[in-house]
């Protein structure tokens, strides 16, 4: 008698029980994946913004020492000095910090351009009752007086050849100094994270597309894009300006957002030709 009742007893778990335990875990594996996504996606938008800062940093160092090299070699003559004799030190950084603030715009051209209000310009595609595109696009819209860039004398500069000089020695600001009215084409929205892509490309003696050099070695000394990043140079509205700041900007979008991320840092110095 016992045992039919112990066997009577014996039963599987209703389908309202399974269903239950299967809503159970799918919650479960949900959550965990959408967990291993945010960390994924917060990871990935750290390493982007570490990235586009050293990029940021890198430009206003080499600011930086374009600068105080300029001031520390006045007293040099230039190449093009009759008192330089072929050998001697000579103002090397002159030429480059000259070329930098030549171009180099008023507060009132710069206000103008929105690249100080980055944000409310990425952001904004309303502007003067014209419509423009919105996001990083927007800083490289091209119009029949070019894009945000050209227009307010944008640059960029060479930070792994800041020296101006080509393969045989030369003076050669355009190595160093790449300007978006110039170089246009090197001036391209960010398919990743703002960057300065570099290659190994240069002109040899005979003008061709040379790489390597005598010890074998590959240098990427060359830049071949800017990503997303820029540099505008502003003057401090005075005819003989007492500084100049530089506002060293990016523009991207971070990992599966549709929205920019816009990361920028401004620097001042002083004119060295009021030094003494």
């Amino acid at each position: 008698m016992s045992t039919l009742n112990y066997e009577s007893t014996k039963r599987g778990d209703t389908i309202i029980e399974v269903m239950f335990a299967l809503a159970v875990f799918c919650l479960v594996a949900v959550l965990s994946i959408m967990m291993m996504n945010l960390g994924v996606h917060s990871a990935e938008n750290a390493l982007e913004l570490v990235t586009a800062r050293n990029e940021l940093n890198a430009q206003a160092e080499a600011l930086r020492f374009i600068h105080s090299s300029y001031i520390s070699e006045k007293t040099l003559p230039t190449l093009d000095d009759p008192a330089y004799k072929p050998g001697e030190k000579y103002q090397q950084y002159k030429a480059l910090w000259d070329t930098i603030v030549n171009n180099a715009i008023t507060p009132a051209q710069a206000k103008e351009s929105g690249l100080l209000d980055l944000a409310d310009t990425v952001n904004n595609s309303d502007t003067n009752g014209e419509l423009h595109a919105t996001g990083c696009d927007r800083i490289y819209e091209e119009t029949s007086t070019g894009t945000l860039l050209s227009r307010n004398n944008a640059f960029i500069l060479n930070t792994r050849d800041i020296s101006s000089l080509d393969a045989l020695g030369n003076a050669d600001v355009g190595i160093s100094y790449l300007s978006a009215r110039a170089n246009p084409e090197v001036f391209i929205s960010a398919p990743l994270n703002a960057r300065i892509i570099y290659t190994t490309d240069r002109l040899g003696e005979a003008g061709d597309s040379v790489s390597q050099f005598t010890d074998g070695g590959i240098i990427y000394d060359r830049v071949q894009s800017a990503e997303g990043i820029w540099v505008l140079a502003v003057t401090d509205g005075n005819a003989n300006p007492q500084y100049y700041d530089f506002y060293i900007e990016s523009c991207w979008y971070g990992p599966n957002t549709t929205s920019p991320t816009a990361l920028d840092t401004v620097i001042r110095l002083y004119n060295p030709e009021n030094v003494r």
